[in-house]
């Protein structure tokens, strides 16, 4: 699909300067056939997100499906993630470890200035397995033998569905997402005389995990929201407070500063803790706008670093800076 994402070459680097301080599926015959729409899985679901709350959903609707061979399934991602299915026998944590977007920086073994180790992106896991399928009138073909992969859309405007056709033999199979580790499901394929997931006990399914992330979201953010406090030698005051929580399991991320206001006298130390476990933060004051994080392409072979200059201003991520010729993706320090 040509509005998919694929490119190699260069690493970026972001050193980090200020950053951080411290229900039930029911089950029913399912056609198969041309003339049966795909069933949906959805990455992430914006829409749910209540009026107020920076809340992203790192999880996949429904966690579970039954097909048969031969079924043509459709992917609709919504954010920042990849839909990627794994060979029979193979755990999405193992496709994580060896293929994932996060790994520890091999050359560089320093400590950021705020003490966090050092992480870099890899540029592969966020590139789809092949550019000539996914779309509705050339599915990609999963058999179970090797990995199939939307990668990370790059385009402009809504991403386009990622359409599959499961060829894989009977079996239960793991698809995740690369770049949030824990967001994973599972599509298991039956003989066709067993039934199969159908459209109306998806759509239940859906509406019963939607609630249940919901409600775990918010009471995660009312546990994240409790600020603890402790008295100073000195008589001033010691604030610890969130920035970012996750939700049990991980499937919701909750974007914000917890509590959203603090009242504090001058003096007064505020220590930020960054619990959620899928994402990445930083403290940034105003006058620190865009120094936060330091740009840098990383070759490989040397363990080199350059500046890498940004695309525009101010950046937004990774893909806004360039090394070389072309955006990259790349390091982050974190």
């Amino acid at each position: 699909m040509s509005s998919r994402f694929s490119r190699a070459g260069h690493v970026l680097r972001l050193t980090a300067a200020t950053g951080l301080v411290a229900g039930s599926l029911a089950i029913g015959v399912a056609p198969v056939g041309a003339a049966a729409p795909p069933l949906t899985i959805t990455a992430d679901q914006p829409a749910a997100v209540p009026t107020g709350h920076n809340w992203n959903f790192n999880d996949f609707f429904p966690r579970s499906l039954t097909v048969h061979t031969g079924q043509t399934i459709q992917f609709v991602i919504e954010g920042f993630h990849t839909a990627t299915l794994l060979p029979k026998g193979m755990s999405a944590a193992a496709d994580m470890l060896t293929s994932g977007l996060p790994v520890a920086d091999a050359n560089d073994t320093t400590a950021n200035p705020g003490g966090q180790t050092h992480s870099q992106i890899r540029v592969p896991a966020l590139l789809p397995t092949s550019m000539t399928c996914g779309a509705p009138t050339k599915p990609c073909s999963f058999t179970g033998a090797g990995v199939v992969s939307s990668g990370v859309f790059m385009g402009a405007g809504a991403p386009p569905p990622f359409v599959v056709t499961i060829n894989a033999p009977v079996g239960i199979y793991a698809f995740h997402c690369r770049v949030h580790p824990g967001m994973s499901a599972t599509i298991r394929v039956v003989p066709g005389t067993v039934p199969a997931t159908t459209p109306l006990a998806l759509a239940s399914s859906v509406k019963h995990q939607i609630a249940a992330d919901v409600k775990d979201a918010f009471l995660a953010e009312a546990q994240g929201s409790v600020v603890s406090s402790s008295t100073l030698p000195d008589g001033h005051t010691l604030w610890m407070v969130n920035v970012g929580a996750s939700s049990a399991g991980h499937h919701v991320a909750i974007q914000e500063f917890l509590p959203g206001t603090l009242t504090v006298s001058p003096g007064d130390l505020v220590l930020w803790n960054s619990p959620a476990t899928n994402e990445v933060h930083t403290v940034t004051f105003p006058s620190d706008l865009h120094t936060d994080q330091v740009a840098l392409c990383d070759d490989p072979t040397t363990g080199t670093d350059t500046p890498a200059p940004p695309l525009h201003t101010p950046p937004q991520g990774p893909l806004d800076f360039a090394c070389g010729t072309h955006p990259e993706i790349g390091r982050a320090h974190v």
